[in-house]
């Protein structure tokens, strides 16, 4: 579900914004011209990502110093660990993101199963 989220006139390089959607946080920056935006939520302990460093297309997390992509939303030097990532748009010179609603939360024994066969345990980014 698109949702309006700021103009882009607001928007700067190498700056995080936080907006709040559909019940989820979501961090908002522009690089080279273009939006992006990730989950603002770190997996490793929830830590608001729009408070840390943007630079070189990652965010930097405040509180442990991962860094995310706002290009695929993956954490750098682990492939298995990411955050969601969210379409962005402009229209009449407003942001505007597609967030989805939440998907509803895996029971711990579903999780177990499932990494037992195998299979992406990964809930919308923890690890």
């Amino acid at each position: 579900m698109w949702h309006r989220a700021l103009p882009l006139s607001e928007l700067t390089e190498g700056s995080a914004h936080r907006l709040v959607f559909e019940d989820q946080d979501v961090c908002l920056t522009l690089i080279d011209g273009q939006v992006h935006a990730i989950s603002d939520v770190c997996p490793h302990r929830g830590a608001l990502l729009s408070e840390g460093i943007v630079r070189d297309g990652c965010v930097t997390c405040p509180s442990h110093l991962w860094r995310f992509s706002f290009f695929d939303g993956r954490k750098q030097g682990d492939d298995r660990t990411r955050v969601p990532v969210f379409s962005t748009r402009v229209v009449n010179g407003f942001v505007e993101v597609d967030v989805p609603p939440r998907p509803p939360q895996q029971s711990l024994r579903e999780v177990l199963l499932a990494h037992a066969r195998g299979e992406d345990t990964n809930q919308g980014g923890t690890a």
